[in-house]
């Protein structure tokens, strides 16, 4: 089984917003995208814009979104393939974190300068949309 992901990429300019997650589970201690699972009965675009509105407070049309990446990813316990969606968040209000208890920490990055504790995946999805790499593969090795 497979599940589908959708994963914002906030940008400002040549920097991108992180979150370090905190809660239990997946990644903890570790910076990734905004983003999450699509529910039932939403498409992609609907649930990126949910995730980014309960994670970071902002509300953004759904047709802001550009799809820039897809990556298929083969984890311990689940696979899944995410849809990686773009925005310019320049002229937005500011962000806030609406899950404190999800994330401990949010701040932008510049596109060359990563955290070293980001999410493997999510590292290889920014460094292919740099490159203009529409689809990657991640734990298949």
């Amino acid at each position: 089984m497979v599940t589908l992901f959708a994963i914002a990429l906030l940008c400002i300019g040549d920097t991108i917003l992180l979150v370090r997650r905190c809660g239990p589970g997946f990644g903890q201690g570790s910076y990734s995208m905004v983003g999450g699972k699509v529910e039932a009965g939403e498409t992609a675009r609907q649930a990126v814009k949910r995730e980014v509105l309960e994670e970071v407070a902002l509300d953004i049309p759904e047709s802001d979104f550009e799809l820039v990446h897809t990556f298929h990813r083969k984890g311990m316990q689940e696979k899944l393939v995410a849809l990686c969606f773009k925005v310019d968040i320049s002229k937005m209000p500011a962000l806030h974190n609406n899950e404190p208890d999800k994330h401990d920490d949010m701040r932008f990055f510049k596109l060359n300068e990563l955290p070293e504790n980001i999410l493997p995946a999510h590292k290889q999805a920014i460094e292919c949309i740099q490159k203009n790499i529409s689809y990657s593969e991640h734990g298949w090795e």
